[in-house]
């Protein structure tokens, strides 16, 4: 009998352990946040500098153990009929405060008693993690907007900041992920833009799959990240 430990097994294990402590010490956190939410000082504002960084860190323990299920065969959705506007305002929610204190606005516009079919946990941790992002890129404003577009959604989340680079720019085909968005200088490795992909194109009806796009301009004239779910 072969007794030799698998190293991605390990891996896996130890990040799945590492994101549950990282998800403690970030509602803890929170709890603390909301004690110091009334006082406008530096104190309150590098709290949320740090839970911006856990995160962050959260966030890419969660791609990584997704990405080894997708290696394993393990990766499964959970796909369910879901009211759009509840999944926004959890993720709006959970966001607004650490937005709120670089004086970020977000705006939402989503159709009341609109409801979709799709992974409710997978679809609001993409969006938990591009306006996480936008805490850093966007000047004051950003927003969120969904809508039909033919036979698929289209869940819009647009900034005023400077926009995305070149090398980033998607147009939602299959073979347009570019390696060139990997900087281990700048501590980008594209981790987030794979896993967005490999969560929308898991959304299969019929002969559709979901896609995402990433393009300038917008109504903010800064990025703007489009998810589209068949």
């Amino acid at each position: 009998m072969d007794d030799k430990l698998d190293f991605l097994d390990i891996l896996a294990s130890t990040l799945h352990d590492t994101k549950n402590s990282l998800g403690m010490l970030s509602n803890t956190l929170a709890e603390i946040i909301e004690r110091y939410k009334d006082r406008d000082d530096s104190l309150f504002r590098e709290f949320n500098m740090l839970q911006y960084e856990i995160k962050r860190l959260n966030h890419n323990q969660i791609r990584l153990l997704s990405l080894y299920k997708a290696e394993r065969s393990q990766f499964a959705i959970n796909i369910d009929l879901h009211s759009v506007s509840e999944c926004l305002e959890e993720v709006v929610l959970q966001n607004d405060h650490i937005l709120g204190s670089k004086g970020i606005e977000i705006e939402t516009d989503c159709q009341e008693g609109l409801f979709w079919a799709f992974d409710r946990g997978l679809v609001s941790g993409i969006l938990d993690n591009v306006l996480n992002n936008a805490f850093r890129y966007a000047k004051d404003k950003v927003r969120l907007s969904v809508a039909r577009d033919g036979l698929y959604l289209a869940i819009r989340l647009e900034d005023n900041g400077p926009g995305y680079p070149e090398e980033m720019l998607m147009d939602g085909r299959e073979g347009s992920f570019r390696r060139e968005t990997i900087d281990f200088g700048t501590g980008s490795t594209g981790l987030g833009l794979y896993f967005s992909m490999l969560v929308a194109g898991s959304h299969v009806n019929k002969d559709r799959k979901g896609r995402i796009t990433i393009t300038n301009g917008g109504t903010l004239g800064g990025g703007v990240f489009t998810l589209y779910i068949p």
